[in-house]
């Protein structure tokens, strides 16, 4: 199986392609481990799954251009935003899955030091299911 080298991914936010403007993206998902251990398990603990939950962090390059970061985020600062992210591209398939989750977009950040790029970083938490699709 080849390795990827992230040089493409794809984002968008309520359908706003910021992908241009995105120097990072990660989704980190896990599930609450549940200890189920009981007499009878030779001095082992066991375990299953519990709740799943997700937050996505991402680094944008501001920009303040129409339909571009600061228009596409500022409007939903307190609300439920749909993120899509494509690893190599726009092109879903099964080996470039899109992950589709809503979350809370609650953070942007504004400024920083003179001569720099402008850019922030956010962690979002995810609000519901994160959507797996090959197709």
């Amino acid at each position: 199986m080849a390795k990827l080298v992230l040089t493409d991914v794809s984002v968008t936010i309520n359908g706003t392609s910021l992908t241009t403007s995105v120097s990072k993206a990660e989704i980190a998902i896990e599930a609450d481990d549940v200890e189920t251990t009981a007499f009878g398990g030779n001095g082992w603990r066991t375990r299953v799954g519990g709740l799943k939950a997700a937050n996505v962090s991402l680094t944008f390059m501001q920009d303040y251009a129409a339909a571009s970061v600061d228009a596409t985020l500022y409007p939903l600062l307190g609300s439920i935003g749909t993120v899509v992210i494509t690893p190599a591209g726009t092109a879903v398939s099964a080996t470039n899955p899109s992950f589709t989750f809503t979350c809370l977009i609650n953070s942007l950040t504004e400024g920083g030091q003179v001569g720099d790029l402008a850019t922030f970083d956010v962690t979002w938490p995810v609000s519901g299911a994160v959507t797996r699709a090959t197709a």
